[in-house]
């Protein structure tokens, strides 16, 4: 006797339920990184880009934290997914390619990546139905945009 039959997975209702998935695991994810900085203080992590020499030290720590916290938040809640998700991008890319450049791939670089592509899947992916966004955007399919029907 089979637990869980194989071919649950390929049902409509939970093809659907997919893009929730990962976007409220992701975001899930993303909160406990920017949590970690948020309540353990703005001043290391300002700290940190001091010491490579940036510019604006706090502004950066800031947008950091808050695209992290606030934009995990906002993609576990399925609001403003697709801008949320490139604001991760452009993070994750800077983390990845900027932040991370001369450290070991494996040591410092593959977090950072796997983020950055999760984060182009949901950008690419959207929403799903399970989503604020998915309530208050999406059009009904039965309509035409300017439809006095």
């Amino acid at each position: 006797m089979k637990l869980i039959r194989p071919e649950i997975l390929t049902q409509p209702w939970i093809q659907g339920a997919w893009p929730t998935i990962l976007r409220v695991f992701v975001g899930a994810l993303i909160i406990g990184h920017g949590g970690q900085k948020l309540f353990g203080g703005i001043d290391a992590f300002a700290q940190g880009i001091v010491d490579r020499g940036w510019p604006a030290p706090y502004l950066q720590a800031f947008m950091a934290i808050f695209t992290e916290f606030a934009g995990g938040i906002l993609l576990v809640v399925g609001l403003f997914t697709r801008p949320t998700a490139f604001a991760m991008m452009v993070l994750f890319f800077i983390i990845t390619f900027v932040w991370s450049y001369g450290a070991p791939f494996f040591a410092a670089q593959e977090k950072g990546l796997i983020f950055l592509v999760l984060s182009a899947y949901i950008f690419c992916l959207g929403p799903g139905r399970l989503s604020v966004d998915h309530y208050l955007f999406e059009r009904p399919f039965n309509k035409a945009p300017n439809s006095l029907y």
